[in-house]
């Protein structure tokens, strides 16, 4: 599915943002004005508010999201969480203890393009689609927009040079070079935790 912004789709606009998009060569022009319904993923994977950490964890392993929908069985969404909220906490713990919200979302029937705005000027990493009732029926990923041609690779972070993963990646320098290094967060603690492995010991008192 995808999901769409009513954007220089009426006639004799020719100083909007919307009919440069309409002069576009290569069939990208039609593509950013598709509708959300048409690009998005659906149907969507959602938790229960009171799933447990380990259930939605092991929901957000198996199906490869980063980022998992917090909703009620109706589709009302309460809240979204990130793996990387998950990790650290306990696998009893309720994850509607660890959801972030308010959660941006987008409209169903809104335009690719306006989406794509939306993701860059609120710095998410995906987008909860919603139907005219306001409830769930589909996720937009970044993933999903750089497919349909409305952001590039500049719009994205830089990949984790450990697994490749683009999520929550920290960008700095090594400690080794003057090179520019970048992990995830989860292989920022697994390195963190071999460093501390693999330290000597006390001093022994023998």
């Amino acid at each position: 599915m995808k999901w769409g912004y009513d954007l220089g789709e009426r006639e004799g606009q020719d100083s909007s943002r919307g009919a440069l998009v309409l002069d576009g060569v290569g069939g990208r022009a039609p593509r950013l004005l598709a509708r959300v319904a048409e690009i998005m993923t659906a149907p969507v994977v959602a938790v229960d508010p009171l799933a447990t950490v380990a259930r939605s964890l092991t929901l957000a392993e198996r199906h490869g999201f980063c980022h998992v929908p917090i909703a009620w069985d109706d589709g009302e969404i309460v809240g979204i969480t990130c793996v990387c909220d998950l990790w650290g906490a306990k696998a009893h713990e309720l994850v509607i203890q660890h959801m972030r919200v308010p959660v941006v979302t987008i409209g169903w029937r809104d335009t690719v393009l306006h989406a794509a705005d939306v993701l860059r000027d609120r710095q998410v990493g995906c987008l909860p689609v919603l139907d005219e009732r306001r409830r769930l029926v589909g996720m937009l990923t970044e993933g999903d927009l750089m497919r349909a041609g409305a952001i590039g690779l500049d719009h994205l972070p830089p990949a984790c040079m450990s697994c490749g993963s683009r999520h929550h990646v920290r960008a700095g320098v090594s400690a080794r070079t003057t090179d520019s290094v970048a992990y995830c967060l989860r292989c920022l603690g697994r390195r963190a935790a071999a460093v501390t492995t693999t330290k000597a010991p006390a001093n022994d008192p023998s």
